[in-house]
């Protein structure tokens, strides 16, 4: 009875199934394998690794700061000489106006009256209260219109001082050598530092009125 053959077959592939179920390991050198208990794994095998996730810092947007400026804003004036009567003399008082101080804005100061302050002290204006006279500057000679009531109203002493006051302080400024004098634009006479009276429209200089200038003082 031929036996032999079918008992081996069954019993070869029983052990290479088992084999095959058992957890193994290859020891370097040895060529066996080796069946591990889970336990016997150190701890530093068998701990599964997490990666620590990643984070990203937000972005820091810097904003420029512009540099602060500061802007001073300077207005330009000048030193212009006002002249009023002392007794029976004219001298000049400083006054700082706006430049460039041109012939009406001149004429306008002076129509003011005198500055407060001791500056003024004892000094006084031959010009009438509310004076207004309009100033045309051309080729060097100022035509001033008188209004009507400085001829009818002003007494002739009075007059002489007033006109006095006008010519030389408008003869101080740069590019006016003379002034004429008209009264609703109809030429008009005025009376000289001497008394006398220049002719209707003649122009009268800083020289004509020079004797009422203190001494030390010259045009």
């Amino acid at each position: 009875m031929r036996t032999g053959p079918k008992l081996i077959f069954p019993k070869l592939i029983v052990a290479m199934l088992m084999a095959s179920t058992l957890v193994g390991c290859a020891i370097p050198g040895s060529g066996e394998v080796r069946t591990i208990d889970p336990d016997d794994i150190p701890y530093e095998l068998n701990v599964t690794t997490t990666a620590a996730p990643t984070t990203t810092s937000p972005a820091t947007t810097t904003t420029p700061v512009a540099p602060s400026t500061s802007t001073s804003t300077t207005v330009p004036v000048e030193v212009v000489s006002l002249f009023y009567v002392a007794g029976s003399q004219l001298v000049p008082i400083n006054r700082m106006l706006l430049s460039p101080a041109v012939a009406p804005q001149v004429m306008s100061a002076l129509a003011e009256g005198l500055p407060e302050g001791d500056t003024a002290a004892g000094l006084r204006t031959a010009l009438p209260v509310g004076f207004v006279a309009s100033v045309d500057v051309v080729r060097g000679i100022a035509t001033v219109d008188l209004p009507p009531t400085f001829i009818t109203e002003l007494p002739g002493a009075e007059q002489r001082l007033a006109i006095a006051q006008i010519v030389l302080t408008l003869t101080r400024r740069a590019g006016i050598g003379q002034v004429e004098f008209t009264s609703e634009s109809r030429p008009q006479s005025v009376p000289r530092g001497r008394g006398d009276l220049a002719g209707p429209g003649d122009a009268v200089a800083c020289d004509d009125y020079a004797n009422l200038l203190p001494a030390g003082y010259s045009c």
